[in-house]
């Protein structure tokens, strides 16, 4: 599928309430509103024979994912609240809600709509309002058959005890018998078990992984004897021609200002006594990446560069640099996440990660599509709020169940601008899948929360580069109007409108600060 280059403008009461939709909302624009709107009509079963679902849900049916528990709360109550509104507005016969008046004058059976709205009204405790993993959870205990789940499962919010018991225990296995100086290579990397801990947890639940480096068999003595190799031949390849670098590089074109006739003895000293010295550790002079070829080259402007083949050599060595740390983090998470997942069914643990996981998992199993099916039939819409936050396995969910299947209706709300920041695991290139794998898209462009000015500000600010977001087919940057009366809201100080936006700089001769002075400095300057 392509993208569509311009998003449609988003209209409450003609939205068609089925297929998958993409609605791009900025801040302000009534995002929360429009959900609201959006679940009444499908209350109502409103809508013409293009835009309405195909029979009136329950708020059972009407699945709403966010993302904390606090957003669910929040959203629940608003829902609950314009419920409440729209059923009193059919008592009355009138409304001033810009969504609820129309569906005043458009659903003919008022006695009909006040019942079916209070009967949702009571049963707002029962709505699909859940988090992410809170679904996650239903949907494997509720259906723990299809899934394949256990049904006495424990569900944990912190597991790092158990990992850090796990990588305790792969710690002493693997480490403790390694010979003194290998062992000595790994505590320069992890100074103990809480730092392996520290650089792998993230990675130990979760989606399967595709690691860059292979785990390897574990052989860390023989691949350590293989990197002291490499560090002796290069050694032993600089002693054949040291004696013939400093002419050389003298004789060169090199700029002299940069290979000056103090330094670049001293450079050359330096790589030569290491050269010679016995190779015990990876250590490296940092006079060594002097002489890559790479290097002498970008110090050759103009002229000809002095070129050995010992320079090529080096280039090679520093571009992959001999470490343990790669293939033993692979390792670690490898033996990790197997040790993890044997420990958790032991104790029938679940945690956070487990829950997306599993339900991946078993949809991935499902041959029949039964369990998909059921989900389905249990909720035949679902609206993903906050969807910028989604990560690639969330989206895989909910994509396998909805996105084949139009006559259910998967509406994705969220603000691509937001993704950038990867808040809560978010990934910028899981909603440019997303937006790319859906044909409709929708825009909010209304902005009810702030001053024209402001608006107008972040308009111009955003419409000034050629490419805003860097993805312009995928994140392009739709400005937004402000909402009617807006130009009265100005904010004033000591009697005069002050700007919506404004710029401080720090004095040019000022040095850039470290961080914690910035972040002092930022804090006086705004304070």
């Amino acid at each position: 599928m392509t993208t569509s280059s311009i998003p449609q403008s988003l209209s409450p009461m003609t939205f068609p309430l089925h297929g998958a939709r993409l609605i791009e909302a900025s801040a302000g624009t009534g995002k929360t509103f429009t959900i609201a709107g959006l679940y009444l009509r499908l209350l109502l079963g409103h809508g013409d024979e293009h835009s309405r679902h195909a029979v009136p849900l329950t708020v059972d049916q009407i699945l709403v994912v966010t993302f904390t528990e606090a957003a669910t709360a929040e959203l629940r109550d608003r829902i609950r609240r314009r419920i409440h509104d729209a059923r009193i507005a059919f008592g009355r016969g009138a409304s001033e809600d810009p969504v609820i008046q129309p569906l005043l004058e458009q659903v003919s059976d008022h006695q009909q709509a006040q019942t079916l709205l209070l009967q949702a009204e009571r049963q707002m405790d029962e709505a699909s309002v859940y988090t992410i993993h809170g679904f996650c959870q239903r949907m494997l205990t509720q259906n723990a058959f299809e899934s394949g789940s256990r049904f006495n499962n424990e569900f944990v919010t912190d597991e790092s005890h158990l990992k850090a018991q796990v990588v305790a225990d792969y710690w002493r296995r693997n480490f403790y018998p390694l010979p003194l100086q290998l062992a000595g290579e790994v505590r320069r990397i992890w100074n103990s078990p809480s730092a392996l801990q520290a650089e792998i947890s993230g990675y130990l639940s979760g989606a399967p992984l595709t690691l860059a480096t292979p785990a390897g068999d574990g052989d860390l003595a023989a691949l350590h004897q293989q990197n002291l190799e490499r560090i002796k031949a290069l050694k032993a390849q600089w002693c054949e021609c040291a004696d013939d670098l400093l002419a050389l590089i003298a004789d060169s074109d090199v700029n002299k200002r940069s290979y000056t006739k103090k330094s670049l003895p001293q450079w050359l000293d330096s790589v030569t006594a290491w050269a010679h010295s016995e190779t015990l550790n990876y250590d490296v002079p940092d006079a060594l990446a002097r002489f890559a070829q790479h290097t002498l080259d970008e110090k050759t402007p103009k002229g000809t560069p002095p070129r050995h083949v010992v320079f090529a050599a080096i280039e090679a060595f520093l571009a992959q640099p001999v470490s343990l740390k790669a293939p033993m983090m692979a390792h670690a998470i490898t033996s990790c996440r197997t040790l993890l997942a044997s420990a958790k069914q032991q104790k029938q643990w679940l945690s956070f990660d487990d829950l997306l996981s599993q339900l991946s998992a078993a949809l991935d199993q499902d041959e029949t599509d039964a369990l998909a099916e059921r989900i389905r039939t249990l909720y035949p819409v679902a609206m993903i709020d906050e969807f910028q936050d989604t990560d690639p396995l969330q989206y895989s969910i909910f994509s396998r169940i909805y996105l084949n299947h139009p006559q259910c209706g998967l509406f994705m709300i969220g603000d691509p601008k937001q993704a950038i920041y990867a808040f809560r695991g978010a990934d910028i290139f899981t909603y440019i899948k997303a937006r790319q794998q859906v044909r409709a898209h929708y825009t909010l462009n209304t902005n009810w929360r702030s001053s024209a000015q402001m608006v107008g500000a972040v308009n111009q600010i955003f419409q000034y580069p050629d490419s805003a977001f860097i993805y312009d087919e995928d994140i392009p940057f739709h400005p937004v109007e402000h909402r009617p009366g807006a130009e009265q809201s100005v904010w004033m100080l000591n009697g005069r409108v002050q700007p919506a936006l404004t710029y401080w700089l720090m004095d040019a001769d000022d040095k850039p600060l470290a961080k914690n002075e910035y972040q002092q400095a930022m804090a006086d300057a705004t304070a």
